[in-house]
């Protein structure tokens, strides 16, 4: 019997990694097939959690879970008695996806499951920058037919005077996975034996950083460059038995990172025109809110988003309300690009808070495992930078209201699960 569950566990863990590539890699497509593959993961947790009649879930994590299916359930009822349109529709990224990734967190303490999705991140990143890469050069010309391979990402592109932009779906992966890499790259000592080791970092952000260049995403381009800032604040918490290490680490860090976006910049300046100064100038456009078209939206979004919340500002509208002058999209109204803009305005003050608790409380539990010193506080703080990043990235885009990026909450919560469960229980 036991042989045959650990047999499950491992199938599992597999299946699960699987999972984990293609929501980072394909995302908001082929659902179908990551539906599948989340039926059977959390097929296994059953039969695991049966077996020893108990979820490894530490109570905290769950009570935490509860806390927020409940703040969220009180909102989207809120929101359905206003008469809300979207107030049912949400219910998924409020109320169910949380449930089910709290499920999917039990099951990463088993088969060294954590080590495998830190490694399936830094696989993901160098994926998406050869297929960006393989995108961009086909669109130019440059790379046959019969050498790409379409999938659905909803590819776009633009090619201007100097600098090209294109989108995506899984540009978006790379506000975590890039910062992820950059952490790890500052932190992860090739004599600590991490999940990845450096030379495959080092690989990942070189090829990562060349779908981010041709993207011309701003916000990208902001947490990226964020990215060294923000771990370096993580740093301070480390034990000062890093300390020798760290200086080390970030020194090569920098030197490796400056002599790669040195090649880049020559490499697409010569061989596809790229002018470095054109797209500088591009990214600061953004920033301009009254020529940017992207900018000027968000400008109304911003002003008719606080001007209803003003007039309701402890409870909000509810889940699902749509802000009077401002429609982002028509056939979701209740969506808006300023997602913490529409958070606010959504569930009042006092749910933007609960809401802002929950984020709080990862960042410190982050915090006390980096302290600790242990392994595991090694293991968090690149996913920390990484959900810092994504979630910079999220005010201006509603990225975490789809359950392919739901994971980016969940995975430095994951960590926490198995700190509390082992390391912490042991030495209270």
């Amino acid at each position: 019997m036991n042989s045959t569950i650990s047999l499950h566990v491992r199938y599992g863990a597999w299946i699960a990694s699987i999972l984990f590539f293609l929501m980072i890699f394909v995302p908001t497509s082929y659902q179908l097939i990551k539906s599948l593959l989340l039926s059977f993961v959390l097929s296994m947790i059953a039969v695991k959690s049966l077996r020893y009649r108990k979820l490894a879930l530490h109570p905290i994590v769950f009570l935490w879970t509860l806390f927020f299916v409940v703040v969220g359930l009180c909102f989207i009822l809120y929101g359905f008695i206003n008469g809300n349109p979207g107030a049912l529709r949400v219910s998924t990224v409020y109320a169910i996806w949380p449930l089910v990734y709290t499920i999917l967190v039990a099951g990463t303490v088993y088969a060294n499951v954590l080590d495998r999705l830190l490694c399936v991140i830094v696989i993901a990143t160098v994926s998406i920058g050869l297929y960006g890469l393989s995108y961009f050069l086909h669109t130019i010309g440059l790379l046959p037919d019969i050498l790409y391979v379409p999938i659905d990402q909803g590819q776009e592109i633009g090619l201007y005077e100097g600098f090209a932009k294109f989108s995506l779906y899984f540009i978006s992966s790379l506000n975590f996975s890039i910062p992820f890499n950059v952490a790890a790259l500052m932190t992860w000592s090739q004599k600590l034996k991490m999940p990845v080791p450096r030379f495959l970092l080092w690989i990942a952000l070189t090829i990562g950083l060349i779908p981010t260049i041709l993207s011309a995403r701003k916000a990208l381009f902001l947490v990226v460059s964020l990215s060294p800032i923000i771990t370096l604040i993580f740093h301070a918490f480390q034990s000062s038995l890093y300390r020798k290490a760290r200086r080390k680490l970030t020194i090569h860090f920098l030197i490796g990172a400056s002599l790669i976006l040195v090649c880049l910049s020559i490499y697409l300046q010569f061989s596809y025109s790229f002018n470095i100064q054109v797209l500088a100038n591009e990214f600061a456009e953004g920033f301009r809110f009254s020529s940017d078209a992207g900018a000027v939206v968000r400008r109304e979004q911003f002003f008719a988003l606080m001007s209803d919340w003003a007039e309701a500002p402890l409870y909000g509208y509810g889940h699902g309300a749509v802000a009077t002058g401002s429609i982002r999209d028509p056939e979701m109204p209740w969506a808006y690009e300023l997602a913490y803009m529409a958070l606010l305005f959504h569930t009042g003050l006092l749910g933007f808070l609960a809401y802002s608790a929950g984020v709080a409380w990862i960042v410190w539990m982050g915090l006390c495992m980096i302290r600790s010193g242990h392994r595991i506080g090694l293991y968090i703080l690149p996913v920390l930078v990484g959900m810092v990043c994504f979630l910079i990235a999220n005010a201006t885009n509603p990225y975490l209201e789809k359950y392919d990026y739901i994971w980016v909450i969940f995975l430095p919560v994951a960590l926490i699960n198995q700190w509390l469960l082992t390391h912490r229980a042991k030495n209270p």
